[in-house]
């Protein structure tokens, strides 16, 4: 009993050090350029404390940050609008809502909020480079709605390639937003569709969406689209062209942007993987990973070494509130109470080891620990009766009623099998088992394997599930 006594209180102790290495929020990149020396990060943040320390690590080294972690609004950071709205004739039924979207979304920008307005049919035309907030619906209302081709795909490459090609304002926020029933009609063939889904996701162009009409596959096929990019994808009629363009600008002026000095990094440029960890004081707070397409960069003088100045006392986050303190120079956060938990816990299980070695081998070490994922219960039931569960996703996690799955529920509208969670290069994805009723993504049908990003709803049958990691 002894034994078995001073195992718990080892097992324990590693427990609890480990827990505190554990991200204690969320956040997600969604949009990271370099730009003069400088790596710039946007970042979807959901954290309840102060964040005073931040760090990015690339082809490993350590870059610190440089500018205070702040939200766009509290930065003032330029944001450039590119409006993109379709053309053709089927779009006059939509004259009001791309109006009534147009103005809401230019009465809600800032003082450094930049619109350009452009449409597509038979071609991606650039209308006005430099529209007034004020003016931006009365643009649109000239619009003649006369085009009889819609390339849809091949003007939404063409206007990647014009707004990445602008000369850019520091670190401005890149925002195309396409008004359109998403109905192509390209005799050409256009673009394919998954060549377009890849150019997309390694943009620094942020892509939204606004779809009009009803042919739901159309509109399923460009809400792919602005997911792939990390954007926002609405349906809107009359009512809600208002509240959609309001949305729009919340999500932006929310999200956190800061940037790391990364004038000592030599590389040849090229797509890398980059890792941005936030910390308040000694405690890690989270950590998130992004593909970054890196310009090519001679031997370089590293920088300049700096003292790691004392901090000011963190201003306190109040919930919902975007407030955040300075981010910090200077400190590796990797190397700070993560590391030492990490140390004791491996102490604490050498021990534990060692008391149990006299009656049985040592077992075999478990894989990777995977991507830590929280369910919340949105409607419906788990079958445990609980309203959250706490996973780690290895290789795949099955949704179904089936009390086998990984993530039971109580429903007679879903599946045993209905669903599954699956990782792939460090990004979590949902794919629908060909379940009667299928799985809809924040209520949207899903077709085919898609991207999560932390927060999305999951519903199958009458159950919804929300993802946190």
């Amino acid at each position: 009993m002894k034994k078995l006594g001073t195992l718990a209180l080892c097992l324990g102790l590693a427990a609890a050090l480990c827990a505190q290495s554990l991200a204690a929020g969320t956040t997600e990149i969604v949009r990271s350029f370099v730009y003069e020396g400088t790596l710039y990060t946007y970042v979807s943040m959901d954290v309840s404390q102060p964040v005073t320390k931040a760090e990015a690590k690339l082809g490993g080294q350590t870059f610190f940050a440089t500018d205070r972690l702040e939200t766009v609004r509290q930065a003032g950071a330029p944001v450039t609008w590119l409006l993109l709205v379709d053309n053709s004739t089927s779009m006059p039924a939509f004259r009001r809502e791309t109006e009534v979207f147009a103005r809401a979304l230019g009465q809600a920008g800032g003082e450094n909020t930049r619109f350009i307005l452009a449409s597509f049919g038979d071609a991606f035309t650039v209308v006005e480079e430099e529209v007034p907030g004020k003016d931006l619906a009365e643009r649109v209302e000239a619009l003649p709605f006369d085009e009889r081709v819609t390339r849809l795909h091949t003007a939404i490459d063409a206007a990647l390639d014009y707004f990445e090609g602008l000369p850019r304002e520091g670190n401005e926020l890149r925002c195309m937003v396409v008004l359109s029933d998403a109905v192509q009609y390209d005799p050409q063939g256009g673009l394919p569709y998954e060549e377009l889904l890849e150019r997309v996701e390694r943009s620094d162009v942020m892509l939204h969406s606004v779809g009009l009409g009803a042919d739901r596959e159309s509109l399923d096929s460009l809400g792919r689209l602005a997911s792939a990019s990390g954007g926002l994808h609405q349906t809107i009629d009359a009512r809600t062209a208002e509240d959609a363009a309001g949305a729009l600008a919340e999500s932006s002026g929310e999200l956190y942007v800061t940037g790391f000095d990364f004038s000592g990094y030599t590389t040849a440029g090229g797509m890398e993987r980059v890792s941005v960890t936030f910390a308040s004081g000694a405690e890690l707070i989270c950590r998130a990973e992004a593909e970054v397409e890196i310009p090519e960069r001679e031997s370089a003088a590293p920088p300049e070494e700096r003292p790691n100045p004392e901090l000011p006392a963190p201003a306190e986050i109040e919930s919902g509130s975007g407030a955040a303190s300075p981010a910090a120079p200077g400190v590796d956060v990797a190397e700070l109470l993560p590391a030492i938990g990490a140390a004791v816990a491996l102490a604490a299980a050498v021990l534990a080891a060692a008391l149990l070695r006299r009656k049985k081998k040592s077992p075999p070490a478990e894989g990777p620990a995977g991507i830590y994922i929280r369910v919340e219960l949105v409607r419906g039931e788990l079958a445990d009766g609980r309203e959250t569960q706490e996973l780690n996703l290895r290789d795949e996690l099955i949704i179904g009623t089936d009390p086998a799955c990984e993530i039971p529920v109580r429903d007679e509208n879903a599946a045993p099998r209905h669903a599954r969670l699956f990782s792939m290069e460090g990004a979590v994805y949902v794919e629908d088992l060909r379940a009667p009723g299928g799985t809809k993504v924040n209520g949207t049908e899903l077709r085919d394997a898609q991207r999560l990003r932390s927060g999305d709803e999951i519903t199958i049958g009458g159950a919804g599930i929300r993802l946190k990691f």
